[in-house]
């Protein structure tokens, strides 16, 4: 899971500024573990390490520049002005993307 969360990390890095590295490491923590319950895996795709980096890298910036109202990221559509995002929020943004690896029909 460690090498996951500095993979995302690592990309994220590349897209924006981050104040608090330790925080940002939790929030990708705790992102994973819920997409993995959401997904009903136990390990995650490296396909969506990028689209979590994006993701969580964007919401980064919306907090850091609150002047921003929306923008829009394939069929993803975000809207600012408050910044008070939990990890569920974060989670739902990404449903797209975490549905194409869903395992159904198990336990």
């Amino acid at each position: 899971m460690e090498e996951v969360i500095e993979k995302i990390l690592l990309k994220m890095k590349d897209l924006a500024e981050l104040e608090n590295e330790a925080k940002t490491k939790v929030q990708i923590l705790i992102l994973i573990r819920k997409a993995l319950n959401y997904m009903h895996r136990e390990d995650f795709p490296e396909q969506l390490v990028e689209p979590f980096a994006e993701h969580l890298a964007l919401k980064e910036m919306e907090r850091l520049d609150p002047n921003i109202k929306s923008i829009t990221e394939g069929d993803t559509k975000y809207e600012l002005n408050v910044s008070r995002d939990t990890t569920e929020e974060l989670l739902l943004g990404l449903k797209s993307q975490l549905n194409r690896f869903r395992k159904v029909g198990t336990l």
